[in-house]
């Protein structure tokens, strides 16, 4: 039974490691193409979600939340989000930061 436990306590940690590795960005997924249609899809719900996100902006210029300066700048930036993602196929890129922010664990 003792042998049990030693062997548990060894081969537990082992495991997490291995979860670890996965989790730090080491593994990496490959994005198979889209077609003009899928692109075009996606293209148009951006459209909508930077409308969508400006005419909010308006509303809370409207009511007083933020000033218009502020207001205009969040949506140039909003637009230049979108011709951004425009430019790269509208293809997720979840990870690409996590090389220079990196946080290590000390025990």
């Amino acid at each position: 039974m003792r042998k049990l436990w030693i062997c548990l306590l060894l081969v537990i940690p082992l495991s997490f490691t291995a979860g670890m590795s996965a989790a730090n960005g080491e593994e990496t997924h490959v994005y198979q193409d889209l077609s003009e249609k899928q692109k075009n899809e996606l293209a148009s719900m951006q459209k909508d979600i930077m409308e969508k996100k400006k005419q909010l902006i308006n509303k809370y210029v409207e009511y007083g939340i933020i000033e218009q300066k502020k207001g205009n700048e969040i949506k140039s930036h909003i637009e230049q989000r979108y011709e951004k993602e425009k430019k790269n196929g509208f293809m997720p890129r979840w990870g690409h930061q996590e090389k220079i922010y990196r946080h290590r664990i000390h025990y």
